[in-house]
């Protein structure tokens, strides 16, 4: 019985899943790490060995597949041995470099069924071909309008929300009520008699507490290197100690981000030398080294990344410690930062303090017309 390896992202799974069960109906034998790989296998061995032991090996091209490293190492290993590559185009993506002089199967197009009979032509089949169900995505299972419309319907949406958290009324302090304050008044009445009622104030000065604040800052500039600060989004757990095991090479580089894109940091690490780390990207596909590491040698490695699967950690599976997200640092600027604590210098409010002081003279005995006010 011949063997087929398929690689592929876990983004197709769906497909790949009917892809080998219709694969094995006509008699081959598949291989696709979901169903052949077991809790404890060792993947960087795994998989090398399972593309040697295999005579074809099927690609399945998209835009994820190009865009893994894992499905580039595994072509590669293919080429390396010489083995029958069957590329299957089935999203619109570029073809790798390495592989664009091999024609592939298109299944973009047309019915899965005729597409299938073409990819056992290309394995070289030549029985009959097994009855095969079509493929529906999972998008098909929408009805064609509610597919036209639902994309609006979901902006729309998010729009409202937006407009209703900027518009919403906000509760509204009300304003405070001024403690009312005595205001001075001097009144001289006189009746039409020769009796007279005299009241005088005398006004005090007294500063009072109301200031107004006037703030000063120093201002400094600093140079900030550019540099990626790790958010939590989980509590962080002890750091764990994994050792180099690469498959591949006898050393390997330590990233300053998590990516090959990014710059080394350091000196390649040597295989079996062990470090510990505090955290992982988002996607669990590289780890964060800790500081202070023990041996001296290591601590240019702190703060830099290593892809999981150098580490013998395999591509899939949980790692015990928390993720973090990045956020890049802008580039190299000057930016303000006050050195001093802004001090407030009250400014004295004068205000009146009424001290009467009334003095009555009488000539007559009638009432006055006009009581004073006090």
């Amino acid at each position: 019985m011949q063997k087929v390896f398929i690689s592929y992202s876990r983004k197709d799974m769906e497909f790949v899943r009917k892809l080998a069960g219709d694969i094995e109906k006509a008699g081959y034998d598949v291989w696709w790490d979901i169903t052949d790989l077991r809790g404890g296998d060792d993947w960087v061995r795994s998989l090398p060995a399972a593309i040697e032991a295999s005579q074809f090996f099927i690609i399945v091209l998209t835009p994820n597949s190009t865009e893994s490293e894992w499905v580039q190492k595994e072509y590669t290993q293919a080429l390396t041995l010489h083995k029958k590559i069957i590329p299957l185009m089935l999203e619109a993506c570029n073809v790798p470099f390495a592989l664009n002089t091999i024609n592939y199967v298109n299944f973009l197009s047309g019915e899965y069924a005729d597409n299938f009979k073409n990819l056992l032509s290309a394995l070289g089949y030549t029985g009959k071909s097994p009855v095969v169900t079509p493929f529906e995505r999972a998008t098909a299972i929408l009805p064609s309008k509610f597919r036209k419309y639902v994309l609006p319907s979901i902006l729309a949406l998010i729009v409202l929300l937006i407009a209703a958290l900027i518009f919403f009324p906000k509760p509204v302090t009300p304003p405070s009520t001024p403690t009312p304050s005595a205001t001075p008044t001097d009144i001289s009445t006189t009746n039409t008699s020769t009796s007279t009622l005299t009241s005088t104030s005398t006004f005090t000065p007294t500063a009072s507490a109301t200031s107004t604040p006037s703030i000063t800052a120093a201002i400094t500039t600093t140079e900030v290197k550019p540099s990626f600060t790790p958010s939590a989004t989980k509590l962080p757990f002890d750091t764990l100690t994994y050792c180099v095991n690469s498959l591949y090479a006898y050393a390997i580089n330590v990233r300053s981000g998590p990516g090959t894109t990014y710059a080394v940091l350091g000196e390649p690490l040597r295989l079996r030398e062990c470090l510990s780390f505090r955290a992982v990207n988002e996607n669990e596909t590289w780890l964060l080294i800790a500081p202070d590491q023990e041996v001296p040698s290591h601590q240019q490695y702190e703060g830099g990344w290593i892809f999981r699967e150098l580490l013998g950690l395999g591509l899939v599976g949980p790692i015990d410690l928390p993720a973090v997200t990045l956020t890049a640092t802008p580039t190299p600027s000057q930016t303000p930062t006050p050195s001093d604590t802004p001090t407030i210098t009250p400014s004295p409010t004068l205000r009146p303090t009424e001290t009467p002081s009334p003095t009555e003279t009488a000539v007559d005995t009638p009432q006055p017309t006009n009581a004073p006010v006090p």
